[in-house]
């Protein structure tokens, strides 16, 4: 159930949980609550919130992706070539 009270029932489960729900959450709570997540979560905040986001920080990481899922990397209002605005709304969308 969804917290809008909306029921999922069309969830793919992995074959290690068993066609069980309980059994995956309790897996994966078990995994985000072990030693080497807590010792290194550090690590995965600065690739998502932190510095290693962008610039030579995340490419020393190996974590950058296409320019255009940057928010704001694209002036969309300075675009007049209305097949190049198309395109780039595309690939935003």
């Amino acid at each position: 159930e969804t917290q809008g009270r909306g029921r999922v029932d069309d969830v793919a489960l992995p074959p290690w949980a068993n066609g069980s729900a309980d059994e995956f959450i309790r897996v994966n709570r078990q995994a985000l609550e072990s030693e080497h997540v807590s010792a290194n979560i550090h690590h995965w905040i600065d690739l998502v919130f932190g510095f290693k986001q962008k610039g030579d920080a995340a490419a020393e990481a190996t974590n950058t992706y296409y320019f255009l899922t940057y928010e704001g990397a694209v002036d969309m209002d300075a675009i007049t070539d209305p097949v190049v605005k198309a395109s780039m709304e595309a690939q935003i969308a």
